[in-house]
C-alpha cells in the first residue's frame, strides 16, 4: 500500500480553494492537514500504485488546486516478517 505525502498549492480564489478542500476532505483515502497561506498538506493511503497515481492526477485536474508536490512516498510491506530476495 503506497502512502504519499503531498503538498498542494491552492488557488488564490478563496471560493475555488474552499471547494477543492471540501472535495479532497471527502475522499476516504485522504487525510487532510491544516491550510497555511495557500499550502495544504495531505497524506494519501492508496490500495496500490495505480490508485495512488490516479489520485495524484485527479488532484492536478481539480479546480482550486494549482500545484501538487510529492514530499514523501512510502510502501507498507504486507508481510513484514518475510524478506523478499
Amino acid at each position: 500500500m503506497p502512502v504519499n505525502g503531498l503538498l498542494l498549492t491552492l488557488s488564490a480564489n478563496s471560493e475555488l480553494a474552499d471547494a477543492a478542500l471540501a472535495e479532497i476532505a471527502s475522499q476516504a483515502e485522504a487525510s487532510v492537514g491544516v491550510v497555511q497561506d495557500r499550502c495544504l498538506p495531505i497524506a494519501v493511503d492508496a490500495p496500490n500504485v495505480r490508485a495512488a497515481h490516479d489520485f495524484h492526477e485527479w488532484l492536478e485536474a481539480l479546480p482550486g488546486v494549482e500545484q501538487v508536490d510529492v514530499i514523501f512516498v512510502g510502501f507498507d510491506d504486507p508481510n513484514p516478517t518475510e524478506i523478499a530476495l
